[in-house]
């Protein structure tokens, strides 16, 4: 969608994640890592290549059309807002109803699917 430089940069970045998760994976489950503040550092240090990630979207996203970015606004506020009731609405059945508690990967899930929904809706609209 945004030319072969992006897409090879996301690469790299997906890459250097894969391999760092792996790897602390592999030190955590294999306990070999067992002071708790090391293992604090160890399960975050995947998370470091996010902030590439973020910096060739940031990058990527000030490069394109304004009709590209509204369609990108568009989607995201109605990923924002899905989440939102989403996650207040389990909330409140978590605290009232003792629904289960779920891991907190289960926010992105909702966010980029929402994204994505978002995305198509406004694509649709503005084509």
């Amino acid at each position: 969608m945004y030319g072969r430089r992006y897409n090879a940069w996301l690469a790299v970045w997906i890459g250097i994640y894969a391999l760092l998760l792996f790897g602390s994976i592999e030190l955590l489950d294999g306990r070999v890592v067992t002071w708790q503040p090391l293992r604090v550092l160890v399960a975050l240090v995947p998370m470091l290549p996010a902030f590439g990630i973020l910096a060739l979207v940031m990058r990527t996203y000030r490069s394109i059309d304004e009709l590209e970015r509204k369609i990108i606004a568009d989607g995201i506020l109605f990923g924002f807002g899905v989440t939102a009731i989403v996650t207040f609405s389990y909330g409140f059945l978590q605290r009232f109803v003792g629904a289960p508690d779920i891991s907190y990967f289960f926010v992105w899930v909702v966010m980029g699917s929402a994204w994505l929904v978002g995305s198509n809706i406004a694509r649709f609209r503005y084509r």
